[in-house]
């Protein structure tokens, strides 16, 4: 998944377009909490496959969200 692909996927449960997303935006001042993020994996889950993409506590803006992702894409691979 590209940053992109990713951002656009990001985008809809966001305030902002994808175009707008900077990988250091923070995921609570985008108003994507807990449960945006929980709904965002399951979308990414359906586009590239399961991949046990795993959040805590430390993802707090979009790099962070993005390189667990890959995580999981790599660990699939």
């Amino acid at each position: 998944m590209t940053e992109a692909e990713f951002k656009e996927a990001l985008a809809e449960f966001t305030t902002k377009t994808a175009d707008e997303l900077l990988m250091s935006d923070d995921l609570s001042e985008l108003g994507v909490d807990s449960i945006a993020v929980y709904e965002f994996v399951m979308k990414i889950e359906d586009v590239v496959g399961r991949q046990d993409i795993e959040v805590t506590d430390t993802v707090s803006n979009l790099q962070d969200l993005y390189d667990r992702v890959l995580e999981a894409a790599e660990q699939h691979a």
